[in-house]
């Protein structure tokens, strides 16, 4: 974020709820799990869909729902999650 490098326990120990991810893997990771799915596939398809609509390179995932925020999306949750990373980061270094 930033040019700056995030402590992976950030992410590791889940202290945000929200992680970044390439667009491009959630949406290979949704076609094979709808592939094998007996329930949710219809989550699943809506999911693929709003992803297969964004042009965003790094989105971010929630850890605990199908929540997505990009930035083209939603540019000012997205601005509050990096913000929150980089502080998070800040204090790991301390």
């Amino acid at each position: 974020i930033n040019r700056v490098l995030i402590n992976d326990k950030i992410f590791q120990e889940e202290m945000v709820d929200y992680s970044p991810r390439s667009r491009e893997d959630l949406i290979d990771n949704l076609i094979d799990w709808i592939s094998e799915a007996t329930t949710d596939k219809e989550i699943m398809k809506s999911d693929l869909k709003y992803l297969m609509g964004l042009k965003d390179e790094y989105i971010f995932s929630s850890i605990s729902t199908n929540d997505y925020i990009s930035k083209s999306d939603d540019e000012e949750t997205f601005n509050e999650i990096c913000k929150e990373i980089l502080k998070l980061n800040e204090g790991l270094k301390k």
